[in-house]
């Protein structure tokens, strides 16, 4: 997380020192001179615009965003407000980033392209720390909301829990969160507080940081237990340098024997499908003592894209053919290209082929999800009619209409979707079966699945196959922080590779790191902003030094043996 400076004095109105041609793309960013590897995009006219990765602006910034009817976005940062379209949403590498030029400046903050050190082009973010001037508390419903009122916009940097505050006056803030029972430290012109169990937003006119505390509702029951390690059973983190074709990188990883009945893997998953959150919080609810971040999904509409199974239930159905890890407890993971093959039958012979169950990724066809997905299911592209399945009987059909309002998914039932036109010929009282087979076949019985892609490494050779895994030719060349589980034939291995003066190696490398490294089987994870690697009090790893909220995750527990 970045360190904060002290703040600099007041700022004129934003100003952006332009260059010769109307758009720059860069990959250096500075906020208050802190650099981060992040894409960014600017667009010179007028107005001005400024594209940055949506994670950023969340996990830095502090901009609340919200997704609103046909894949736009809605923006707030401390009163400043701002509607982005589905086309000011673009793609830098693997980062979704947004328009935000007119919402950061309206905050007070100064934006400048400047050359930097390598004589590339970078950007510099700049916003005065403000002062804090007062706290005020209220109870409402038997909960307590603290209201910080502010002289501006601050940076709302969030990472592991907590919330790191830059303030001119940091002292004063945490004396008066303190007197209201907050553990509230000081690290140079930060206040360093802890936000589990409260949520935050910013407010304008004037500046204001809003705490409501959230301890009064129930905490979604942990899967499994949360035991204080054993002495002398603690992973440790461990750390390599290595370099490849002229360049240097940061391998961070744990490893553990799954055959000695100390720990389990474990997939790290939330109560439903919809939605994100942070890996510490998905470690910690689920009793892991070492964490990785999983597979990839929709950042816009926070949907998960692969497959997920936990003890048997299938969360997310895979998709694309492409790789994932099964295993089973106290046994090292089978790695493989994946596909799920799935037929709903009804009594008067009509077979219709389902294309993915509980999954954000959509194409023309018909798809499944149950009370696994979440409470309720609304419709995720322009075009969708459903049948509700209960036990094996047709109950009822909904139109596009009913489904953008949304449907409760109660267990024991299915919303049979079909997209893009594609026939449903079921109606009210038909009977159906479910027709389901794995490939490859050894995967259908082993409980836990995760699913990234692509597969890196099979009885250690390179067997990356972008286009049989469906990934785009700029997927596979791009350089990026890189997410792996893999295994050396005797332990299983959570791993991030960072650049060191880059900005991370192409999947090619990462291959051929984990060959240098002695594994047999590997498997490439999300990555770029979401590469996270943390043990409990051991360390943790970030692929681009802040925490992108992600899906699910790969977790080590203790084994419930011990």
């Amino acid at each position: 997380m970045l360190p904060v400076s002290p703040p600099p004095p007041p700022s004129p109105p934003a100003l952006l020192q332009l260059v010769e041609s109307p758009v720059s793309d860069g990959d250096q960013l500075l906020i208050n001179g802190q650099p981060l590897p992040v894409r960014w995009r600017f667009e010179s006219g007028n107005p001005d615009r400024l594209w940055l990765p949506l994670d950023l602006l969340e996990a830095e910034l502090g901009v609340e965003a919200k997704r609103i009817a046909g894949g736009n976005l809605e923006l707030s940062w401390f009163g400043q407000e701002q509607t982005v379209s589905t086309g000011e949403q673009i793609s830098l590498d693997d980062e979704v980033a947004v328009e935000v030029g007119a919402l950061l400046r309206g905050g007070g903050m100064r934006l400048q392209l400047e050359p930097g050190s390598d004589g590339n082009t970078q950007l510099a973010l700049q916003l005065p720390a403000p002062r804090f001037l007062r706290l005020r508390e209220s109870i409402r419903e038997g909960s307590q909301r603290l209201v910080l009122d502010l002289s501006g916009p601050t940076l709302l940097p969030r990472s592991d829990g907590q919330l790191q505050l830059p303030l001119s006056n940091p002292t004063a803030a945490a004396r008066a969160l303190r007197q209201r029972g907050l553990e509230a430290g000081i690290d140079g012109w930060r206040v360093l507080l802890p936000i589990e169990g409260w949520s935050q937003f910013s407010l304008g006119r004037p500046a204001r940081l809003v705490l409501d505390e959230r301890s009064h509702q129930l905490a979604p029951m942990a899967k499994r237990p949360q035991p204080l390690l054993p002495a002398g059973s603690g992973l440790q983190m461990e750390q390599r340098r290595l370099g490849i074709r002229r360049q240097n990188y940061r391998v961070s990883f744990v490893r553990f024997d799954p055959t000695a009945e100390t720990f389990n893997l474990v997939p790290l998953s939330r109560q439903n499908m919809v939605g994100l959150g942070s890996l510490l919080g998905l470690a910690r609810s689920q009793g892991a003592v070492a964490a990785i971040n999983g597979g990839f999904f929709n950042r816009i509409q926070a949907l998960p894209l692969g497959g997920l199974r936990d003890d048997g239930d299938w969360l997310s159905g895979p998709i694309l053919d492409r790789g994932a890890i099964a295993w089973a407890p106290q046994e090292l993971p089978r790695f493989s290209r994946v596909r799920l093959n799935e037929t709903l039958v009804s009594d008067a012979g009509e077979r219709i082929a389902l294309n993915a169950i509980n999954s954000g990724w959509v194409s023309k066809g018909v798809a499944q999800y149950n009370s696994l997905w979440g409470p309720r299911y609304q419709a995720i592209t322009g075009r969708e009619e459903a049948v509700l399945v209960q036990g094996q009987t047709v109950a009822r059909r909904f139109n596009h209409a009913e489904l953008r309002r949304g449907v409760g998914l109660r267990r024991g039932e299915t919303l049979v979707v079909a997209r893009g036109g594609a026939p449903l010929p079921l109606k009210a009282g038909d009977g159906v079966s479910l027709e389901r087979a794995m490939v490859p076949k050894a995967f259908a019985d082993l409980p836990n699945l995760i699913q990234g892609g692509p597969l890196l490494l099979n009885q250690g050779k390179v067997v990356l196959n972008g286009k049989a895994e469906r990934f785009s030719s700029a997927f596979m060349r791009q350089k990026a922080p890189r997410s792996v589980v893999g295994t050396d034939g005797e332990l299983i291995w959570l791993l991030a590779v960072e650049g060191q003066g880059n900005a991370g190696p192409t999947l090619r490398e990462t291959a051929e790191l984990m060959q240098k490294l002695g594994l047999q089987q590997a498997l490439n994870l999300d990555g770029g902003s979401s590469t996270r690697l943390m043990v409990r009090n051991g360390g943790r790893s970030s692929g681009r030094g802040f925490g992108a909220a992600i899906h699910n995750g790969l977790g080590i527990v203790l084994s419930p043996n011990r």
